[in-house]
């Protein structure tokens, strides 16, 4: 078994490169949540068409991309924060000019949000395009709360508890939820799945960020395709054969969520050596020594009922076979037991309480 593991291990720590996905678009009438505190609004913001913003606007708000505003860098380009005229806090991502997938990935994601619209999922207000496609802008609302990656791992952050932990896994899961089986142009599936794309509100409301790589089942060419995404997160089967489903953001989540229990890194490099978090954690599930993944930081405060299921479901997830991985409807319903029982606990509260008034 360790063997099995430690070279799964190894395949998940290689990377790729990503390819362009074809896609259609239709008109979605589905409606925005309530934008983070932070973003400068409190009320809900519905939008039915994205906002062409004119570059200078978005210049004058993000005051010329300064370095002071940059929030983060990645494959496609800069992203900075910006203040609009009329308050509207944002964050624009300006395309690097070397960037070769820039092109590609800027309208995958404008594809990708007409249909996109969900609590769990950032918010996308608009865009600038210009001809020769250098200096192409996506702006979405800003969400104020830094990422998961910063709250799990940055020694500056402040201790995130077991509550808000299995809250924020119930809340990507509804946001991959929304994009696999309730998306009205057909299952989206992410491709990119870690925390650094999870953003956090104020209060802690998990948005799935970052639909670059994002493909729709429903292409042709969804099925099989160049490999991209994460080193680490990465399912065998699309790793190994390009072969990309909704199984494989499953594969992703199932590690995230080990990686929410323990605050561990995906992959965790001492002496020398590379050690992948599966090789570590499947041994423990097999053996349910299941406090034993647990971060030590929380060790006193974590729920055993709801650890039971977050490990149940973590280890669904990430079975080889991508046929043996749950949907992630069955996922949702699985970590929400926990609410459920506190229901339920209740429900019995108040019937006792109201034959006691009788």
């Amino acid at each position: 078994m360790a063997e099995k593991s430690a070279r799964r291990a190894q395949i998940l720590a290689q990377t790729g490169r990503c390819v362009e996905a074809n896609m259609t678009s239709q008109d979605d009438t589905s409606q925005r949540p309530i934008l983070c505190m932070g973003g400068g609004l409190k009320s809900a913001i519905y939008i039915n068409e994205y906002m062409e913003f004119p570059f200078s606007e978005i210049q004058a708000a993000t005051s010329d991309f300064s370095k002071e505003n940059l929030l983060g860098e990645g494959g496609y380009g800069h992203v900075y924060k910006g203040q609009l005229n009329d308050d509207q806090h944002i964050a624009a991502k300006l395309r690097k000019e070397e960037s070769f997938e820039g092109h590609t990935e800027f309208f995958t994601e404008l594809q990708v949000f007409r249909f996109a619209r969900h609590r769990n999922i950032v918010g996308l207000l608009g865009y600038y395009r210009e001809e020769k496609e250098t200096n192409n802008v996506l702006v979405y609302e800003y969400i104020c709360n830094k990422s998961l990656e910063w709250h799990l791992f940055d020694q500056s952050a402040s201790l995130l508890e077991w509550n808000k932990r299995h809250a924020i896994a119930i809340g990507i899961a509804k946001g991959l939820r929304f994009l696999h089986e309730e998306c009205r142009a057909g299952p989206i599936i992410h491709l990119d799945l870690h925390p650094s794309n999870v953003l956090l509100t104020h209060d802690f409301v998990p948005m799935l960020g970052d639909f670059g790589f994002a493909k729709w089942k429903a292409c042709k060419d969804s099925a099989k395709t160049m490999i991209m995404g994460q080193p680490g997160y990465l399912a065998p089967e699309y790793l190994e054969r390009g072969i990309a489903s909704v199984k494989t953001d499953v594969f992703a989540f199932g590690i995230l969520l080990f990686q929410l229990i323990s605050g561990r890194k995906v992959l965790d490099e001492h002496g020398g050596q590379c050690t992948h978090i599966l090789q570590w954690a499947e041994p423990l599930v097999e053996t349910l020594v299941l406090n034993g993944l647990v971060d030590d930081r929380i060790k006193d405060t974590y729920d055993a009922y709801g650890l039971f299921h977050l490990a149940k479901a973590a280890y669904l997830c990430i079975r080889p076979n991508p046929e043996q991985r749950p949907s992630m409807g069955e996922v949702l319903r699985l970590i929400e037991v926990e609410s459920e029982h506190i229901r339920e606990f209740s429900r019995q509260f108040i019937s006792h309480f109201t034959k006691w008034m009788l």
